[in-house]
Order: C-alpha cells, then sequence, then structure tokens
C-alpha cells in the first residue's frame, strides 16, 4: 500500500470515528467567513504517529440544508499551515507552501446548489499561516 493511500485510509476512519484529537495531536487554524457568503473555511493539523501527518483544509457550510462541506486540499506535513481567505462570498483563495505536493486538490464544489471555487497561490515566507498553528514546531516534517 502507498503512503498516500495508507495516510487517506487513516484520515476516513478518523473523520469517521470523531475528533482526530481524542486520539492524536490536533490543532486548528482559524476559522474564515466572507459576510455575504454561506460557507466557512479552516486548516486543521493532526500528527498520527506512526500513520503520517496532515494539514487539511476544510469549508463547511452551516447556513444550506443540511450543514454540507468538505476537503478543499491537504499537505502530509504539519511543518506549515495553509492560508485560507475568501476573495468574494463563492470564491476561496488558499494559499500553500512552495514545493509542497498538494493532495486531494480540489478547484471547486457545489453544496446544495451553492457553487464555490477554489484558487491558489503561493504562501510567502512570513504569513501568519506559513507557521501553522502549533504542531509544526514539535517536529512537524
Amino acid at each position: 500500500m502507498s503512503k498516500s493511500a495508507l495516510v487517506t485510509a487513516i484520515l476516513s476512519t478518523a473523520l469517521l470515528s470523531g475528533c482526530p484529537g481524542r486520539e492524536f495531536a490536533t490543532c486548528t487554524g482559524p476559522m474564515v467567513k466572507h459576510p455575504e457568503g454561506k460557507c466557512s473555511a479552516h486548516y486543521y493539523q493532526t500528527d498520527y504517529r506512526g500513520g503520517g501527518q496532515v494539514t487539511q483544509a476544510l469549508v463547511e457550510c452551516a447556513e444550506l440544508p443540511s450543514t454540507p462541506g468538505g476537503n478543499v486540499v491537504a499537505i502530509h506535513s504539519i511543518a506549515h499551515g495553509i492560508g485560507l481567505k475568501w476573495l468574494s462570498a463563492n470564491t476561496l483563495e488558499v494559499a500553500v507552501p512552495a514545493g509542497i505536493a498538494l493532495q486531494d486538490q480540489r478547484t471547486s464544489d457545489t453544496y446544495s446548489g451553492y457553487h464555490l471555487q477554489y484558487v491558489y497561490r503561493q504562501l510567502p515566507a512570513g504569513e501568519p499561516a506559513l507557521q501553522g498553528c502549533g504542531l509544526g514546531k514539535s517536529g512537524g516534517t
């Protein structure tokens, strides 16, 4: 089994069983929301110890029927965070570190008829999100 498949399997199990922080070291970055939007976004970082590490950006659409939402992008590292900024009610800017392999990268989603678009840019040195939410300082790779 490839490392990517293993991490995906572990993430799926952890997300289905509840909060990853119950079993593994986890932290969450700031929640961002556009004033006219129906969705919010944040990232979290989890160190699954021998099962890998992940930094993952998610959207949540609490104002839509059945509260849909999901993955935007994942990085198999906790060394850096992900910068998130709503450019409009439907467009989320996702800033990721240079040279990092992106997993499960999405460019758009539609939840309950509400369309979201994700645009990517490089996360430069000096932006607070580059530091992550705290796990990378404890030896993340």
